[in-house]
């Protein structure tokens, strides 16, 4: 399921009294240099009228300008005694956003709270302007003043921020906004294993210049249809074909007579019940525009948003003009359509529903699902060698629990790959991860896997790719940058080590979870270098810190140091005592039994 995202749909209407009300109309066609310019003068000539300041506040808003915003709304209830429209919107987005960090360039405001979620920036701003110089043209737009994306750092955050409430956003799988202007996005940390991110800042991105082409009056359905069609067009051909997951639910609704209307979209996919129906929503309206861009031409696109323009949102009136019918006959000629269209669908194909909770690595993630009975019990066993760092024994008795459960069981395929890896039987798995790729394609995991099978192999192009391709999902696991880092640095593309450098750093640089002293008369230190650089666990929780560590705290006792480079398949384990105020020193060269 496409990441999904929301629109408003404010129909402008003229107003036929009150120079505040022309002003807000203006924002409601996001017209918000059209607004500003319109406000001007009227704070200027009734700086004391409340009315007027709240509508300045409004503009102050969709201008990110959070602080003055606030300032006006706050005039403005003062002199009434009554909160203005908007006001606890205003006043949440501005308690939020005002700690956060910003990034920019020509065309580009990326702003975020200080800390890991800075590891975005470089990505978010060199997506973006990709996306703008291929999709801006396509909607008949020209991008001059640049754009703003916030990303915020919790689901609250982004529910106090965006008019949703905690249960839509949960039960839609809503990460993604476009509203006010801006795009707002949830970050992927806060997620399991991340999600399709740099598509969805795209997606978000189309429904902004729809919006200011159309004058926002584009209905949701051809809004949302839009935005799936083009999403992934920064970076590839527009039109990327359906995945095999969402082509499987729409043949299935097809099937049974159950395909979701184009008004049951309205006026929000996220108030469809379930992640699946709105995974099957978005697989529809993908096919609308494949169907309007069949039958008639790619200037049906721009065809449709001048009319609507044009016509202030009679969605008939601009149908009849690109296509002879009206909507009803739209809808009916593209079901008709449907029903001859092709479908890829594979057995057993799944997309992991968006999970919030902690983000994994790929290498710490101990997905729990096995199956059950013997191939159950093969897979307990391997586990337990694989903890105790026998990957070569751990990949027999995986591959005993694959030959009898199948690849269904994601956790099962991943971890008998990683041990195939380990044990240099690259072949075999390529085999397992070639499956894994075409059942769970965005699955993070199986990217990192890939990446780490081809450094490995010495395929650094391919290496590259794949962990760049995890980065688009999970950017927070410190192994997609150090693959990264390492197959740049052999393609010689020093810009991009010293990014994918600085991206560890701030990885690294968060709080540690691993077991330390209560007290200080409890602990002890340790010391850990290493050849190569390595992350440390301690008694199998990651630190998020890498060697050299230097007199770090931890609770006295037997501890079991583990060091890892996950991307060079280089792992060893020590148990240390650490005794009480003192320093314990540990130098390590992984590559020794090699």
């Amino acid at each position: 399921m496409r990441v999904l995202s929301v629109v408003a749909v404010l129909i402008p209407t003229i107003a036929t009294a009150g120079p505040e009300r022309q002003v807000q109309a203006l924002l409601n066609a996001w017209q918000v240099d059209a607004a500003a310019k319109a406000v001007e003068p009227l704070m200027q000539a009734l700086p004391d009228l409340p009315a007027i300041q709240a509508v300045a506040a409004r503009v102050k808003f969709h201008q990110q300008r959070y602080a003055d915003a606030m300032d006006l709304m706050r005039r403005a209830k003062a002199a009434t005694g009554r909160e203005p429209a908007m006001y606890d919107l205003i006043r949440d987005t501005y308690t939020v956003t005002k700690d956060f960090v910003e990034y920019r360039d020509r065309r580009a405001i990326v702003r975020m709270a200080p800390g890991p979620d800075e590891v975005l920036a470089p990505y978010l701003l060199s997506g973006l302007n990709d996306a703008i110089d291929r999709l801006a043209p396509r909607f008949g737009l020209v991008v001059e003043a640049p754009l703003v994306i916030e990303v915020y750092p919790s689901t609250k955050a982004f529910s106090r921020v965006s008019t949703l409430d905690m249960k839509s956003i949960e039960t839609s799988g809503t990460i993604a906004l476009c509203k006010f202007d801006r795009l707002m996005i949830i970050t992927p940390r806060v997620t399991m294993r991340g999600y399709d991110w740099l598509d969805t800042v795209s997606h978000e991105l189309i429904h902004l210049l729809i919006s200011r082409k159309s004058h926002n009056t584009v209905p949701v359905w051809l809004h949302e249809g839009l935005a799936k069609y083009h999403e992934s067009g920064w970076r590839k051909p527009f039109g990327e074909p359906l995945s095999s997951y969402s082509a499987g639910l729409l043949a299935r609704a097809l099937n049974k007579n159950e395909l979701i209307t184009f008004a049951q979209m309205s006026p929000s996919m996220a108030y469809l019940p379930s992640q699946e129906a709105t995974a099957t929503a978005f697989a529809e309206v993908h096919t609308a525009i494949e169907y309007l861009l069949e039958t008639y031409s790619d200037q049906a696109i721009l065809g449709l948003l001048d009319g609507l323009k044009s016509s202030g949102g009679d969605l008939d009136q601009a149908l009849i003009k690109v296509t002879g019918g009206n909507l009803q006959q739209f809808e009916t000629n593209w079901r008709e359509w449907l029903k001859t269209r092709r479908f890829e669908t594979r057995d057993g194909v799944t997309k992991p529903a968006i999970a919030f909770g902690t983000n994994r690595a790929a290498v710490d993630d101990d997905d729990p699902e096995r199956p059950d009975g013997e191939a159950g019990r093969y897979a307990r066993l391997g586990d337990l060698l694989f903890r105790r760092g026998h990957r070569a024994a751990a990949a027999i008795e995986y591959e005993r629990s694959l030959k009898r459960a199948g690849v269904g069981y994601s956790g099962l395929v991943h971890r008998l790959a990683s041990c195939l890896i380990a044990t240099k039987a690259l072949q075999r798995a390529q085999e397992i991860l070639s499956q894994s790729a075409k059942r769970s394609p965005d699955d993070p995991r199986t990217h990192v896997l890939l990446g780490r099978l081809a450094l490995q192999s010495k395929r650094y192009q391919e290496a590259f790719d794949a962990y760049e391709r995890a980065n688009a999902i999970n950017p927070f696991d410190p192994e997609v940058h150090e693959g990264m880092r390492i197959a740049a640095t052999e393609l010689k593309l020093d810009d991009l080590v010293a990014r994918e450098t600085k991206a560890l750093e701030r990885l690294r640089h968060e709080p540690s979870s691993a077991p330390t002293a209560k007290a200080d008369k409890e602990q002890g230190f340790i010391t850990v270098t290493s050849s190569p650089w390595a992350d440390v666990l301690i008694d199998d929780e990651p630190l998020k810190r890498a060697t050299p560590l230097t007199d770090y705290p931890v609770a006295v006792g037997t501890r079991r140091i583990t060091l890892r480079n996950s991307a060079l398949s280089l792992e060893r384990s020590l148990d240390v005592k650490v005794l009480l105020g003192q320093t314990t020193t540990l130098t390590v060269d992984l590559k020794e039994d090699q």
